[in-house]
């Protein structure tokens, strides 16, 4: 079975990237930061995934970006991590999740999604989310807002997303929900945690201050950079 893994980013342009942290880190800190999640995600899934009774592989690994996809980052990292870099189609965040899983289920056997607002995330997890697909057609790892870090199927479901909340605390639940209106089984990872909010930066500043490694980039520009600038 040959998957394919999408991660969707954004450029970091200060005062369009993680908004809702601008409050607390400026809007040059956010754009900063959210360059920093890129930096420890690509770096935490880089190489090849454990894939349990499947052939270890490199998966086929695109990075799926809203904006402007000649941002000097994005083209920085696609080039040192050998990866496709893709444009998300037009339209709200489940018509980008639907295109992005259906072209994966045209191209291989399904695939996974995963955001990049947690530079924390254990390369396990994503592991275990390709684990899954062996047994379920859609699986879902929630976050501790009500959304979800990845999602992933094996073929297309097109009305996965119809209805969904994003942005919110029905997100997981509305497309759990959906997903079982549709005769689709269903897997739920262990749960993670994103950053989104600026009271999220107290977690993420006490997992990092106990362990440095879970995101050595974020780490460095939380204490050292934006510390400095502030």
């Amino acid at each position: 079975m040959a998957l394919a893994l999408t991660l969707f980013a954004r450029a970091p342009v200060a005062g369009q990237t993680k908004t809702r942290l601008i409050p607390a880190l400026g809007a040059e800190g956010a754009a900063a930061l959210y360059q920093a999640f890129l930096e420890d995600m690509l770096e935490h899934l880089d190489g090849s995934l454990e894939t349990g009774s499947l052939e270890t592989r490199a998966f086929e690994t695109a990075l799926s970006c809203a904006g402007n996809l000649e941002h000097p980052v994005l083209q920085r990292l696609a080039l040192d991590h050998g990866l496709e870099l893709r444009a998300q189609v037009a339209g709200g965040l489940g018509t980008r999740l639907s295109h992005a899983l259906s072209r994966m289920a045209e191209s291989h056997d399904g695939g996974v999604v995963v955001g990049t607002d947690m530079p924390t995330l254990p390369r396990a997890l994503v592991e275990s989310g390709v684990l899954a697909l062996e047994r379920a057609d859609v699986v879902l790892g929630p976050t501790s807002d009500g959304g979800y870090y990845l999602v992933g199927s094996r073929r297309p479901w097109p009305d996965l997303f119809d209805g969904v909340r994003f942005s919110g605390p029905h997100a997981l639940a509305d497309t759990v929900l959906a997903a079982r209106r549709a005769g689709a089984r269903v897997e739920l990872l262990a749960p993670w945690y994103d950053i989104d909010e600026p009271e999220d930066l107290r977690l993420l500043r006490a997992h990092l201050a106990l362990d440095p490694s879970a995101a050595s980039q974020t780490h460095a520009c939380l204490f050292d950079r934006l510390s400095a600038d502030r």
